[in-house]
């Protein structure tokens, strides 16, 4: 027309739309490859940088530079694919990234500016990225709030920071700001020992000061200090106490402090009393840091002095102790030892030894002579004789034997964190209450293990499993435990060698307890392999037919680093697994990979359903590209019902021998290049489509033997009829597919209920899943809420997470190995023909059943089978031509 010759644009031919929708259509599809691209590149990465960490690798501070940039380029980029998808639907996600490539940027510089927190925080508050300034002993004493065993004490904690205040340490930024002053510390100091005093009947305080430094030994203590107040509170003491971690303390020397205002007596208002005491207490503490700095100055300490200081309650105990993670009993092997002593009789102290695998056997206990007939406080009473024995023979024991395992259980899963021996302080409070209040680094002069004596044990040595995916090496031994997903972890028994079928998130409990974990599926890069890593716990996944090869039970020694399991225990081996470790928690640089990987390897976000699945949610870049890949599948779930406008997209009407009709939409290789105008089942190259195709068109899927629509039916139907009817014309009894060469979205509207499939197989089993939703209906609610009951007994049937609401059905499968994904696919197709129109023959619950075992005879045999990739043995290509679809059904095609 004139008018386009005057604005200079052609006029827009239909065809023309239909391309522009195509490639705006591909360019989406394109955003989700290229996020399941970068996923898999930031996950190689990821698994370099904790391979390093393991020791693989030698590695300098270019090699984290380099990989540290490269991840989060990644993950940018995976944050800009995901908005492109989804409209900008999640804007929120780039503070998110910046906000942790920041503290990244700042690690690598050995900047803590970026962990910025209170100078003055409650233990509970530590986490692992909290190590700078507040050293790795007292993270792990804060971690066994999430063990299952002995916990920590209460308390607060100054951190470096507070303390470089309290010394006049820290000085200005460029901009003339003082971020941390001693006064913001005074403060926090004030409020903390205010909570800890009126909770703390004794008004006992124990205070340790422990040096924060990279440049040193792990946890090295500068002070151990009791304050203790008079009777009346107007006095505190200040006893310094030894420093030997192996052995209980004494008194050193001793200081008093006195109210500065001695007006405060007993006709002072109560609460000025109390405001007094309670200063006298922030000066006792104040007093001992600037101790420490003055002590650390004389000796010609380093310029900066980074230390932090733990303030607990000091309890009446009924008795005290040590736990030390390894001791020498013989040249054959090692055993743990734990000390037991009396609060009343310091000089009478029970040592037992026992095995360092579960179940934590007693080597040999020496227990000491008490006064006789007196009562322990389970009710045992005491004998008056020294017994040397190497079981529970007499009555007079300190420890009873869960309390011995309780106490070893703690001190091998710290020795796991720290990568180190260790020796433990624990107090029993006469409540029976066991409590872990210090933990030190154990340095021990060991006997160096010859590669003969090594090589004579494993040649004698029966090798019943190898293999797999080496995900955190090590040595360990414990009897086998079979685990399900839904195992309560307090069932778990610790110390134990956990096998399981798939390395699947859920088992992360498990983990606190075990000594090690194999499993038949799952990946190096995947969560569960994340927490393994994190507490240093020896794992192998992939491992061919464990759960065949290990029956419960057995007793067996991993060797993970090697991917072997050997029978019976190898106490050479034993030994030689932890003396031979490359690196340890105790060098700099393991101390800056480790506190990288914090930030970047943890999966914090495992349920997608869950309130803070969110971008505020994410706390590492691997929280942030699995909340993309997450959204992305949703997106594309959701793809056609949130896109109207693909209905005017021109699709190839496919030529199938069943009662359905099916237009495909192929955005890159999921049809052979010649494919007719309307394609068979043999021009189809996308495997999933391929292969739920090959159960569509299974012919026992297509049966005659259905019930005609009862006048309630019908009735109930009505306003989904109405619904549909409204609904734009071009949606109407339309059934799309859009497939690649390794993905499918199909949607089906099949007259009164509407089905998703959403399916990726591509070369990553971990990024693979088939999600498959399904409502509606015709028949009354009662009987559509049993087909829905019988579409959820067949996903669970085949391992989907399954999700019920009313008739609609959500079934979620993934993080399984891709013979079994093409399983479900083969079996959804058949469940699409097999469940048309069934919600009017389930008049009672009996019949949900009887319907189910129908099925599952035909085709549930198929799961667990591996499923040909290549598909090229096609299914029948007859089947019944009955048009008993229900009331929108598309003819069926001659």
């Amino acid at each position: 027309m004139w008018w386009h010759r005057l604005l200079g644009r052609a006029p827009t031919r239909h065809s023309d739309i239909a391309e522009i929708n195509i490639w705006r259509l591909q360019s989406l599809f394109n955003n989700f490859r290229r996020i399941l691209s970068l996923n898999n590149a930031i996950l190689a990465n990821m698994a370099r940088m904790e391979q390093a960490l393991g020791g693989e690798y030698i590695y300098d501070k270019a090699f984290l530079e380099n990989t540290v940039r490269t991840i989060a380029s990644h993950v940018h980029h995976v944050t800009y694919n995901l908005n492109a998808l989804t409209g900008n639907a999640y804007i929120p996600l780039y503070d998110r990234y910046q906000e942790i490539r920041t503290i990244l940027d700042d690690i690598i510089s050995g900047n803590t500016r970026a962990l910025a927190c209170p100078p003055v925080l409650p233990l509970s508050d530590i986490g692992w990225e909290l190590e700078p300034l507040v050293g790795i002993d007292l993270v792990c004493l804060a971690e066994l709030r999430h063990h299952p065993g002995i916990h920590g004490p209460d308390g607060f904690v100054i951190t470096s920071e507070g303390t470089r205040a309290l010394t006049g340490q820290l000085a200005a930024d460029a901009s003339g700001t003082v971020h941390i002053s001693a006064s913001m510390v005074r403060v926090g100091l004030t409020d903390h020992l205010d909570i800890l005093l009126q909770e703390c009947a004794t008004r006992r305080l124990a205070i340790v000061v422990t040096q924060v430094d990279d440049d040193e030994e792990l946890a090295r203590e500068l002070g151990r200090f009791t304050v203790m107040p008079t009777a009346d509170r107007s006095v505190l003491t200040i006893i310094e106490e030894t420093l030997n971690p192996a052995e209980p303390a004494s008194a050193g020397e001793t200081r008093a402090l006195r109210p500065e205002n001695d007006k405060a007596n007993s006709a002072t208002p109560r609460h000025e009393r109390e405001d007094s005491v309670l200063q006298l207490y922030v000066r006792s503490v104040e007093r001992i840091v600037q101790t420490i700095f003055t002590r650390l100055k004389a000796t010609g300490g380093p310029a900066i002095i980074q230390y932090a200081v733990f303030v607990r309650c000091c309890p009446d105990a009924a008795g005290r102790g040590t736990v030390q993670s390894r001791t020498a009993f013989a040249d054959s092997f090692d055993v743990l030892s734990i000390t037991a002593t009396p609060a009343d009789e310091e000089n009478n102290t029970d040592t037992y030894l026992l095995h360092r695998t579960y179940p934590f056997e007693l080597v040999q206990s020496v227990i000491a002579p008490h006064p006789a007939k007196r009562r322990f406080a389970d009710g045992r009473l005491a004998t008056s004789n020294a017994v040397i024995d190497s079981g529970f023979g007499r009555g007079s024991a300190l420890l009873a034997n869960k309390d011995l395992k309780a106490l070893a259980e703690t001190a091998m899963a710290l020795e796991r964190m720290l990568g180190i021996p260790i020796a433990l302080h624990w107090e029993c409070l006469a409540t029976e209450t066991y409590r872990i209040t210090r933990l030190f680094p154990l340095q021990l002069i060991r006997k160096e293990i010859s590669d003969d004596e090594l090589a004579r044990e494993q040649e004698g040595a029966q090798i019943i499993c190898e293999g797999g995916q080496l995900v955190q090496a090590g040595v360990a031994a414990g009897s086998i435990v079979h685990v399900p997903e839904d195992m309560d972890p307090a069932d778990f028994p610790a110390g134990a060698v956990a096998v399981a079928r798939v390395a699947s998130p859920q088992l992360t409990p498990i983990l606190q307890r075990a000594a090690a974990i194999l499993t038949e599926y799952g990946s190096a890069a995947g969560h569960l392999a994340t927490v393994a890593r994190e507490l240093r716990l020896p794992a192998v996944f992939a491992v061919p037919n464990v759960l065949r090869l290990l029956p419960p039970g057995t007793e067996v020694t991993v060797d993970a680093g090697e991917t072997t399991v050997y029978q019976g225990i190898l106490h050479t081996l034993l030994l030689h697994g932890s003396a031979g470790m490359e690196l340890s928690p105790t060098d700099p640089e393991y101390r800056v990979l480790r506190r990288l990987l914090r930030f970047i390897m943890p999966l914090h976000l495992v349920d997608p359903d869950a309130a803070d699945f969110s971008p505020g949610g994410c706390r590492s870049f691997h929280d942030i590209i699995h909340f993309c890949h997450e959204r992305a599948v949703d997106e594309l779930a959701h793809f056609q019902e949130r896109r109207p406008g693909l209905g005017a997209i021109r699709t190839r009407r496919m030529h199938l021998d069943v009662p359905m009709d099916i237009r495909v939409l192929d955005t890159g290789g999921g049809m052979i290049k010649d494919a007719a105008n309307q394609p068979v089942y043999s021009d189809i190259c996308s495997e999933p489509f391929g292969i739920f195709l090959g159960g569509l068109l299974q012919p026992q899927a297509w049966t005659t033997n259905l019930p005609s629509l009862g006048f309630r039916d019908i009735i109930s139907g009505m306003p989904r009829t109405m619904n549909m009817l409204a609904a734009p014309a071009d949606t109407l009894g339309e059934n799309l597919a859009i497939i690649s060469s390794d993905y499918m979205n199909l949607s089906l509207r099949l007259g009164y209920h509407f089905s998703v499939i959403d399916a990726n197989l591509g070369s990553d089993e971990q990024r693979n899943y088939v999600y498959f939703r399904f409502a509606g209906g015709l028949a009354d609610p009662e009987r559509r809420a049993r087909r829905a009951t019988f579409i959820k007994d067949v996903l669970e049937a085949m391992d989907f997470k399954v999700t019920v609401n009313g008739d609609l059905v959500i079934g979620r499968l993934k993080l399984v190995e891709a013979g079994l994904l093409r399983s479900a696919l083969f079996i959804l197709g058949a469940l699409t023909a097999f469940s048309k129109q069934r919600d009017t023959s389930l008049a009672t619950d009996a019949d949900t059943r009887a319907l189910f075992n129908a099925f599952a005879t035909s085709f549930l045999g198929h799961f667990d089978r591996d499923i040909s990739s290549s598909f090229t043995q096609r299914a029948p290509k007859t089947a019944p031509h009955e048009n008993t679809d229900e009331a929108d059904s598309v003819p069926v095609r001659k």
